[in-house]
């Protein structure tokens, strides 16, 4: 009888020990804190700005001198609309990367779909700010006597370095870490047991 009441008794012990050894992935958690820093400070950088959009004219009047606020400064539909787009998909990466630390495979598709619109709305915006200093450089034609003409015209070195910053950020930030999201979860991490480890209670 003892010894029936002690095999009843080491068996839920072998059990829980068999669950206890999942070999869960690490990566995940790697990817995960990776893009919930990275989609925190583009929700923030990105609603700053959105919310502080509607008065960047006008907080360039005074220093002015009566002039009209350069062409590029004023706001347009289209600075609203990639401004926008940019708040939601750093939530949309923000909730990518809790999903990656729960290792739910959700996190795979949502990483997909930021890589997939992130690109083209880099490219976009970059295209959108060469247009603006380009209306600068006309407006600084136009204006050559104001203070902040200098800092504005075509052969402005400020200008240029500009222009170049933009073109190495949208190249890194906009272009190569979507990009590396595109591959790693559409050729490289492709089956739900990759992310979840083959744990079945994760999903």
């Amino acid at each position: 009888m003892s010894d029936h009441y002690e095999h009843e008794q080491s068996a839920p012990v072998d059990e829980w020990e068999s669950i206890q050894v999942i070999d869960r992935p690490k990566w995940p958690l790697v990817i995960g804190i990776i893009s919930i820093i990275w989609g925190g400070l583009w929700l923030l950088c990105g609603g700053l700005g959105l919310a502080f959009l509607p008065f960047s004219a006008n907080l360039m009047e005074r220093a002015l001198e009566g002039d009209p606020v350069p062409y590029g400064i004023v706001p347009t539909a289209t600075d609203y609309t990639i401004a926008v787009l940019g708040v939601l998909g750093s939530l949309l990466l923000l909730f990518a990367g809790i999903m990656a630390v729960s290792r739910r495979p959700v996190t795979r598709p949502l990483h997909l779909v930021y890589g997939v619109i992130t690109i083209p709305l880099s490219l976009w915006s970059y295209m959108n700010q060469m247009s603006k200093a380009a209306l600068n450089a006309k407006w600084a034609e136009e204006f050559p006597n104001n203070p902040m003409a200098a800092g504005m015209g075509a052969d402005s070195t400020q200008a240029a370095a500009g222009q170049v910053v933009g073109l190495v950020m949208t190249i890194l930030l906009g272009v190569c870490i979507p990009l590396f999201y595109l591959i790693w979860f559409g050729l490289i991490k492709t089956r739900p047991e990759q992310i979840t480890g083959g744990d079945e209670g994760v999903y």
